[in-house]
């Protein structure tokens, strides 16, 4: 529809129910609707404060929203005012009413604060593809999008980049990459946060999961059984910070808790201790509040999540052993699972992701020449060993993976 069409486009906007009027947007050249927008502005009718407002929900172009926005607020200086309608609640597209299906998928690890990107590719019946690239986030859910029809041959050349660039990438089932995807979005939405515009234009084109993953993938070559008869996994569970994917994770600690840190780092080269004050003791304890103050069960559950995404990783990479690990630190964390009554601060992994948090906490401070954080890490190691009735003849400092910041 060209700009000399505009007038009845805004006669056809007028006259057609909402569901039409949204049809008739979207198929509409560009600047004929942006004409249109600016002929309704003075348009003396709640009908053309109504398609104004239409304007501004459903059109991505942000130009157009800015300018449907004012003409809107044209009419209502003049009198003229219709209640915003209800946020319509759309059912989602299902893979079947997708425009292409996702014929390929990737994912990378995830890094430390719980981000991961994945990307999706479908092949275009006339040629061409779509590609969706999007960075989700175990805590915040669905972050940021990137969707728009391209070649195979300038994606491969994308892939290439980012591939070499980028931490360990893993190729994913096209639907379990979806379910990933819904994943954060129910994350996103459980925390009544907004989507990015773009995401009704990627379910046009993939479709949406109709939920998250019902099973992690790792499961299809470990079992969780196994796991639960296999203790020494769990206890070994700290090596897989010795992993490139693991290292320099660490549970966020609130900063609440750092002038005691300080204090408990402060303690371990006192002259004098005082009974059953040991800075083993206090640490230990320091540890615990930490753990409760820290692990709510959405972040249990993200670090559930976060081992078992890892956990395929390592499937894929041909590393079985740190999979191993990876499945019996995830299954301690379900609360369903055998190993569900382990507190976190007995956990063996999230006990030193713990620590690591606190070590973050004291930043670059020193004690008798020391880095605070490497002192606490001690003490933590130490405090271990002497509840588990363990020699202390050789001490750990800094697990190997762990990362004190500089």
């Amino acid at each position: 529809m060209s700009v000399s069409e505009t007038p009845d486009l805004v006669a056809a906007l007028l006259q057609a129910s909402a569901s039409e009027r949204e049809r008739l947007m979207r198929t509409a050249d560009h600047a004929a609707l942006e004409s249109a927008v600016a002929q309704l502005g003075h348009h003396r009718e709640p009908a053309a404060a109504e398609v104004l407002g239409l304007v501004d929900l459903v059109i991505d172009d942000r130009a157009l929203k800015k300018a449907a926005r004012r003409e809107l607020h044209r009419l209502r200086s003049m009198g003229i005012y219709v209640p915003p309608p209800p946020p319509a609640v759309e059912p989602p597209a299902t893979a079947s009413e997708a425009t292409v299906e996702v014929s390929e998928a990737w994912a990378t690890d995830i890094d430390p604060s719980g981000s991961r990107a994945v990307w999706l590719l479908g092949e275009r019946r006339l040629g061409g593809v779509w590609f969706a690239a999007v960075l989700l986030n175990e805590l915040r859910g669905f972050q940021e999008l990137s969707l728009v029809e391209t070649t195979r041959k300038r994606y491969l050349r994308d892939f290439d980049e980012n591939r070499a660039s980028a931490g360990t990438w893993v190729s994913l089932p096209g639907e379990y990459a979806l379910r990933l995807v819904r994943e954060a979005i129910d994350i996103s939405r459980e925390q009544g946060a907004g989507l990015p515009t773009r995401y009704r234009a990627m379910r046009d084109v993939f479709g949406e999961a109709p939920g998250p993953p019902e099973r992690a993938l790792v499961y299809e070559t470990i079992s969780a059984v196994e796991a639960n008869f296999n203790p020494d996994w769990l206890d070994e569970s700290p090596r897989l910070l010795g992993e490139p994917e693991v290292a320099g994770w660490y549970v966020p600690v609130p900063a609440e808790l750092r002038a005691r840190a300080l204090e408990v780092a402060a303690g371990a080269g006192a002259a004098l201790v005082v009974p059953g004050r040991a800075p083993e003791q206090q640490a230990q304890q320091l540890l615990a509040d930490a753990a409760q103050l820290a692990l709510a069960p959405g972040m249990r559950r993200a670090l559930r999540r976060r081992l078992e995404e890892t956990g395929y990783i390592f499937v894929a990479t041909e590393r079985l052993a740190a999979a191993r690990l990876a499945v019996a630190a995830a299954r301690a964390l379900d609360e369903s699972s055998a190993n569900a009554g382990v507190a976190p601060e007995r956990h063996p992994l999230v006990r030193v992701l713990l620590a690591s948090g606190l070590a973050r906490l004291t930043g670059t401070e020193s004690i008798g020449g020391r880095r605070a954080g490497e002192i606490l890490l001690e003490l933590v190691e130490r405090a271990t060993q002497q509840r588990e009735g363990q020699p202390n003849s050789q001490i750990e400092t800094r697990p190997s993976g762990l990362i004190i910041p500089r």
